[in-house]
């Protein structure tokens, strides 16, 4: 997997994608009277959703421009609108994936009904897009070109949304409600996957 920079969690800061709290998610996952369970695929769609409306609308705080330049050198205030719609733009290719992998899906959302179900009915979807979101990422630093004016607020872009998504409160740690076994197998298999799109890229 790649290496990408740690930067402080998000604080006062509305610029996640979704305002959605971590009890907001667990009362999501954990579920009403009925139903009383909700698939992870589900309950990232929902977390997701919001992205396309505040991609239009969300206005750059000083907090957040504050924050950001601290965690990376070479921005300016006047880089701040590059990121958000960078970071907007990247959650939304992810999105899509995400939505295309729930597209496959044979059974309602309703089938899944607890979380040793979601694991073994959903495991080949879900290894499915953390392959799929692992190579967006790649290609996107493949893609990368350090003499493009946004270059730097590409780079913050990129490391903003990695953490969103496979930060330790990512929304990829999710799956450890449904203890999702990613076995060495799987790790062989998405190094590999990598690896070729990087062989691909030097071609």
């Amino acid at each position: 997997m790649t290496e990408h920079n740690e930067i402080p969690a998000h604080q006062d800061v509305d610029f996640t994608g979704a305002e959605v709290s971590d009890e907001d998610i667990k009362s999501f996952i954990e579920g009403g009277p009925a139903p009383s369970f909700h698939p992870v695929l589900q309950v990232w769609q929902r977390v997701l959703e919001p992205a396309a409306g505040e991609a239009k609308t969300e206005k750059v705080t000083p907090q957040y421009a504050t924050r950001i330049l601290q965690s990376y050198p070479g921005l300016t205030y006047a880089d701040m609108v590059d990121v958000r719609d960078l970071y907007y733009g990247k959650i939304l290719e992810l999105s899509a994936i995400l939505d295309a992998e729930i597209g496959t899906l044979e059974q309602p959302f309703e089938y899944f009904d607890a979380p040793e179900v979601d694991a073994e009915e959903n495991a080949t979807h879900y290894k499915a897009l953390l392959t799929d979101w692992q190579k967006q990422f790649l290609t996107w630093e493949l893609a990368w070109d350090c003499t493009s004016p946004t270059a730097a607020a590409e780079v913050a872009a990129i490391s903003e949304v990695h953490k969103m998504f496979f930060g330790p409160t990512g929304i990829v740690a999710y799956l450890d409600n449904i203890k999702l076994e990613f076995t060495e197998d799987d790790q062989a298999a998405l190094a590999a996957e990598l690896e070729e799109l990087k062989a691909g890229s030097r071609e």
